[in-house]
């Protein structure tokens, strides 16, 4: 899954339900997500008011599983290729996707638009999890 999804859930989103009740879902991610995510949490509390503290506990009990990098280490080069231009953050977690053969959780249209993963949004999470 992307940042964008999981600092959502953290300001109280939508994202925060597919967290809640999506059942047998393994939520893997990179650590380069992983570092975005925190790097954000500050700044993002502070915009929308809220305490950085409790966003950061919020954020440790979620069950997010932050795979190597020797994982998708030889998905890289395909990743760049396939999105290192348009968004550069994204390549690992690209390369994750490709080397798992798993579906990707993000709100980044860039993300969402390639033809080579298949990415849900959180609207599509959430009717994926209504339809159970």
């Amino acid at each position: 899954m992307d940042a964008n999804v999981v600092l959502s859930a953290l300001i109280g989103g939508k994202a925060n339900r597919v967290f809640a009740e999506a059942k047998d879902v393994k939520f893997v991610t990179t650590a380069s997500v992983i570092s975005e995510i925190k790097e954000y949490i500050p700044v993002l509390a502070k915009k929308k008011g809220l305490s950085g503290d409790v966003m950061e506990a919020a954020f440790s009990l979620l069950k997010l599983e932050v795979v190597s990098r020797e994982t998708y280490s030889e998905q890289i080069p395909a990743a760049m290729t396939l999105i290192g231009k348009r968004d550069p953050e994204d390549v690992e977690l690209v390369a994750l996707t490709l080397a798992l053969k798993c579906k990707v959780w993000s709100n980044d249209n860039d993300m969402v638009e390639l033809e080579q993963t298949k990415t849900y949004t959180t609207a599509e999470m959430l009717r994926l999890i209504d339809q159970l």
